[in-house]
């Protein structure tokens, strides 16, 4: 289970934080906040489930960075905080909704939630249960509204993502000391976060046009920058290969270089849209397997993982470079035929 879990969290991350990313670039009035809730998401869980990743493959690794690991949990618990108060105002705005009361409860929830975070960072179990109690209403709320509000296209499923991912929450909080084991409950509530990022994308971005390529292109830059201070300020703290610097290099390369070049050759050819995304959607899945384990072999290769992780990592990357490679090839010779019958 705990090699299965490296590779959940890693491909958990780099999906929220490229998604949170995305969806600040769309042009919608609600972009920002939905973008700014996403990465906000990813970045606060990524100081917990990367030391977590490390402490899955290095010797006694829960014991030697059981300080990140704590750290990692009060950075998170204030952005999951965060992330359920912009969901609140969210849902107030596409509700067009004015409603003070509820306005008040969940900024006093929110402040003392955050208070209560603060005090546990004295490592009190009774401060951390107790800090829960805000956090789980603030979460009821939401779930309340989007419950109410169920039939609205932009609502659809989300009480259920939520109200899902704090049933799997609320056990690992209070039984985590008596059984550690259920902490595996923390994987299907990570999944209902996926379910919901994902909805919120799609309230964003609902039809594909080829103008998406150059803003995944764009996203993919961003990234890549991201991607080199992220193995600048890690490797200040843990042993990093220089694998994880090759994610920079690559992401503006293969992300968006080559993007950048489709979508100059595709704008004005006559290619469905249908078709494009299609395709585009292999690269894109190519680009996710292979940057995401380029990264995991930089943050685990230097404490000798297991093989059956570097399996795993060689298997996954190479799926992810062969779906490159066949994207690459099937929209150049889309692009190609398309030339040739405009010629003939």
């Amino acid at each position: 289970m705990n090699q299965f879990e490296i590779f959940f969290d890693a491909f958990y991350l780099s999906l929220v934080i490229f998604l949170g990313i995305r969806m600040l670039l769309i042009e919608d009035k609600d972009s920002k906040i939905l973008g700014s809730m996403t990465l906000l998401l990813g970045l606060g869980d990524s100081f917990h489930l990367v030391p977590r990743i490390i402490a899955n493959v290095e010797s006694n690794g829960f014991m030697l960075n059981s300080f990140g690991l704590f750290l990692g949990t009060r950075v998170s618990a204030i952005t999951m905080s965060i992330f359920y108060l912009l969901f609140y105002f969210y849902i107030k705005k596409k509700r067009k909704a004015k409603e003070r009361g509820l306005d008040f409860s969940i900024i006093i929830l929110f402040v003392l939630r955050l208070l209560f975070v603060i005090l546990s960072f004295n490592q009190s179990e009774k401060m951390d249960l107790i800090s829960n109690v805000p956090f789980v209403l603030m979460g009821l709320i939401d779930i309340f509204l989007l419950y109410n509000n169920k039939n609205k296209e932009e609502f659809k499923n989300l009480y259920i993502y939520v109200f899902f991912s704090f049933l799997f929450y609320v056990p690992v909080v209070l039984f985590k000391k008596v059984n550690p084991s259920i902490g595996m409950l923390m994987m299907p509530k990570t999944i209902m976060y996926v379910l919901i990022v994902l909805k919120l994308y799609r309230n964003l971005k609902k039809d594909f046009v080829k103008k998406d390529i150059m803003e995944f292109a764009v996203s993919y830059l961003f990234s890549g920058i991201l991607a080199g201070a992220v193995y600048r300020e890690l490797g200040k703290i843990y042993p990093v290969e220089v694998k994880m610097a090759f994610v920079h290099t690559h992401l503006i390369v293969l992300g968006f270089v080559l993007p950048a070049i489709f979508y100059i050759i595709v704008k004005k050819l006559d290619i469905s849209n249908e078709n494009l995304e299609k395709l585009f959607r292999i690269y894109n899945f190519g680009i996710y397997f292979s940057f995401t384990t380029m990264f995991l072999h930089g943050l685990v290769d230097g404490y000798s993982p297991l093989n059956i992780v570097k399996i795993g990592m060689i298997s996954v990357s190479g799926i992810g470079h062969i779906l490159i490679t066949l994207a690459v090839i099937l929209i150049s010779l889309k692009c190609l035929r398309i030339k040739e019958t405009l010629r003939a």
